[in-house]
């Protein structure tokens, strides 16, 4: 018997089992929290990047929080261990991300869904311009 039969309002899942949005810039599954009808609800993404995968320079309109929970991710020019967590207030440029030779995992936390829609540097990074055409393609931005 699941939890959520027994005990109403908890829901369990699974990140394997969610469905997965995989872009050039790796691959999520995505959770809201609160009510539909609450403009303010956080967010949060399990990431699973391959090696060398990663992200272009971009800023969020909401507090993040990433925290690597597995292999190296490099932020800038600093490298990251498993259980380190970064905090980043709302539109400050931070990047480029990429996972190191083992790939990285990480659960990315917004302060508001929002917020999670990247606001990309450089326009013509082609990983940022097949983000934009799967967004368009797909209607599947896990801001919406």
């Amino acid at each position: 018997m699941a939890i959520s039969e027994r005990a109403p309002g908890i829901t369990f899942t699974h990140w394997d089992t969610e469905e997965r949005l995989a872009t050039d810039a790796g691959e999520a599954a995505s959770w809201r929290l609160g009510y539909d009808e609450d403009p303010a609800r956080p967010g949060f993404m399990h990431v699973r990047w391959g090696p060398g995968e990663g992200a272009p320079e971009h800023r969020h309109k909401s507090w993040t929080a990433n925290v690597v929970i597995r292999g190296r991710l490099r932020i800038g020019e600093d490298w990251y261990e498993a259980g380190s967590v970064a905090l980043i207030e709302p539109n400050i440029w931070y990047g480029p991300l990429e996972a190191g030779p083992e790939g990285a995992e990480l659960i990315e936390i917004h302060a508001t869904i929002a917020g999670l829609e990247p606001i990309w540097r450089d326009g013509a990074d082609p990983i940022v311009q097949s983000m934009l055409k799967w967004d368009t393609d797909t209607g599947k931005g896990n801001w919406r």
